[in-house]
């Protein structure tokens, strides 16, 4: 067998690197998953600690803080990482890299830190390039790429660092390039939740999603609708070197957010289409509208007016009422519900007439101006 380059999709390929002596070529008694391009049969290995799934991986992800960019790094065991801080437009501020416990690695082309494991690759104006040799576990952790502006700029590379796999079961002959492959334990099904089941417009709402037990952490984004969020995320490494992650966005609703979704997204290297989805409830307050039921054209002396209030919400409006606004209704103008009827009309009933309807949310109205025609009679 041999290793494939990596390539777009972030993990590991394998292929039969001459003819195939068994139906399981690549017996791996402590790693199993599915790896493209090939190697089939690694289906079925025996499973990993734990009853987890493995697959082969290398990931590196861009991370971005306004002029500056680096990458997030995953390395095996043993083997050499590189960490680049990227400068764009820069202005001769200067560069230097942090450890996680924010000791000066390099200090623009200077040294430091006296670990000889960590070697300049490049430097100038726009990178400084720094390569960490023979890496182990405990260099696992956040680094920092700073520059020194006004206010400091900040990015941050993490280092997920991959123990190698145990090959005691594995003939020397085969697979011997995936014998130093890593362990990806993916996460488990993402959990949603929202700090209230319904909220009204114009009020805020927060939602927090939680991924579960992966290596390396699982990166989380999310979308309303169509919309991206920006979002809040914690990592956390627990006792057995797994990660979980939680991430939180809070938002302002409309009554247009009512029953669209919010999906909690989970990007991981050993899995794949990992999401959680909430729907929104939105309480919104009524929307108005009043129709003329009768008559069809101008209102003229000694017809009749029938009027009907549209009010839709949610809840749905338990009161609506009607009024002259500044004057009394007619006395014998009825009204039924949402209907006002005024019967024989005359100009003294010229106004404005408002519908308004409640709901738990709060009000609203609509206006309708009644002007009464006189009639002319001939001569």
């Amino acid at each position: 067998m041999e290793l494939l380059p990596r390539v777009q999709s972030p993990e590991l390929c394998c292929r039969d690197s001459g003819t195939r002596q068994s139906s399981m070529p690549c017996e791996m008694p402590v790693w199993v998953g599915t790896v493209p391009n090939g190697c089939p049969s690694l289906q079925d290995t025996l499973p990993g600690p734990q009853g987890r799934v493995y697959r082969l991986w290398l990931l590196h992800s861009r991370v971005d803080s306004q002029n500056l960019a680096t990458d997030n790094v995953s390395v095996i065991e043993g083997e050499t990482a590189t960490i680049s801080c990227r400068v764009r437009n820069n202005d001769d501020s200067v560069i230097q890299l942090l450890n996680p416990n924010r000791q000066t690695i390099y200090f623009r082309d200077l040294r430091p830190l006296k670990d000889s494991r960590f070697q300049l690759v490049n430097f100038s104006d726009n990178e400084l390039r720094v390569s960490l040799s023979n890496v182990s576990l405990s260099d696992e952790g956040r680094y920092v790429c700073q520059l020194y502006t006004d206010p400091p700029q900040e990015a941050y590379a993490d280092i997920t660092v991959l123990e190698k796999a145990k090959t005691n079961r594995w003939p020397d002959h085969v697979c011997l390039n995936v014998c130093a492959a890593v362990w990806s334990v993916p996460p488990g099904s993402p959990i949603i939740e929202s700090r209230e089941d319904v909220v009204s417009e114009g009020n805020e709402t927060e939602l927090t999603c939680i991924s579960i037990g992966s290596k390396p952490a699982a990166s989380i984004r999310w979308m309303k609708g169509e919309d991206d969020l920006t979002a809040e995320a914690t990592v956390e490494e627990t006792y057995d070197r797994m990660f979980t992650v939680t991430s939180r966005v809070r938002f302002s609703v409309t009554k247009e957010d009512d029953g669209v979704p919010v999906d909690c997204i989970v990007d991981h290297p050993a899995v794949k289409d990992l999401l959680a989805q909430r729907h929104l409830e939105v309480l919104y307050k009524p929307e108005v509208k009043i129709v003329v039921t009768y008559p069809d054209g101008l209102t003229r002396e000694g017809d009749n007016l029938d009027l009907t209030c549209i009010a839709e919400g949610k809840p749905h409006p338990h009161q609506i009422n009607w009024l002259r606004v500044d004057e009394d209704v007619p006395p014998h103008a009825v009204v039924t519900g949402s209907d006002l009827y005024i019967e024989n009309l005359n100009k003294s009933y010229n106004g404005t007439y408002r519908c308004v309807a409640l709901n738990a949310v709060g009000e609203a109205y609509d206006d309708y101006v009644l002007h009464v025609y006189v009639k002319r009679w001939k001569d």
